[in-house]
């Protein structure tokens, strides 16, 4: 291994060095590839061969320790239908078709995660509790919820309420078949509550008192 002490790089002042990790391992992957993006592509390479340089944290220790926090923390994972934040997978893509990694395996890494987009569907069993969607959702810095259904107004929102006992999120959306919005609003809401908040019952409340954006 070689003696790293003199790397210029890792002589920068660390906000320095956290950007450059952040320009190196942070996607976006809601960025339509028929747009020019700010990093050209290769010869021969397409866009969603693009992907975050994570090779960089194999260099050296020093660029593991500060890297991996960047790499797992600021990216969005798609979680999985059932097991939901214990089977995460990088998100590459969602533009115009959804593109992820294999899943993370690794616990210690994987409690790192702190961004999730996760596909619902109204029409099919979610196997997964509302208490386990509280423990892998609660708290975290952003959950996006798309939701799907084979027929428009063909189920109700039964699935959807199983996230109703999320709290804390930092920014929550809900998106997709999600009728007239005003349930998907006050889902909204609630998950973006304060950590042990009550909040009143979709049927309790006066939905057009406030303004909430799904």
């Amino acid at each position: 291994m070689a003696d790293q002490s003199s790397s210029p790089l890792l002589s920068l002042p660390p906000e320095l060095r956290n950007a450059i990790w952040s320009l190196l391992l942070v996607h976006d992957p809601k960025q339509d590839p028929a747009r020019p993006s700010q990093t050209l592509p290769l010869p021969n390479h397409t866009p969603h061969q693009h992907r975050p340089c994570a090779n960089i944290l194999r260099t050296c220790h020093q660029a593991h320790k500060e890297g991996t926090p960047i790499l797992y923390g600021d990216n969005t994972f798609l979680a999985h239908t059932s097991l939901l934040a214990a089977l995460p997978a990088f998100l590459l893509s969602t533009i115009p078709v959804r593109i992820v990694l294999p899943p993370v395996k690794h616990s210690r890494v994987a409690a790192l995660i702190r961004r999730y987009y996760i596909h619902v569907r109204l029409d099919t069993d979610p196997r997964f509790t509302r208490l386990q969607a509280g423990e892998s959702f609660t708290g975290v810095e952003e959950l996006e919820i798309e939701v799907f259904q084979s027929m428009y107004g063909s189920c109700d929102f039964s699935v959807l309420r199983l996230f109703e006992g999320v709290r804390g999120v930092g920014r929550a959306v809900v998106r997709g078949s999600v009728g007239d919005g005003r349930y998907a609003a006050w889902l909204v809401r609630c998950m973006m509550s304060p950590l042990g908040s009550e909040v009143l019952g979709y049927g309790e409340e006066c939905i057009g008192s406030q303004v909430w954006r799904a």
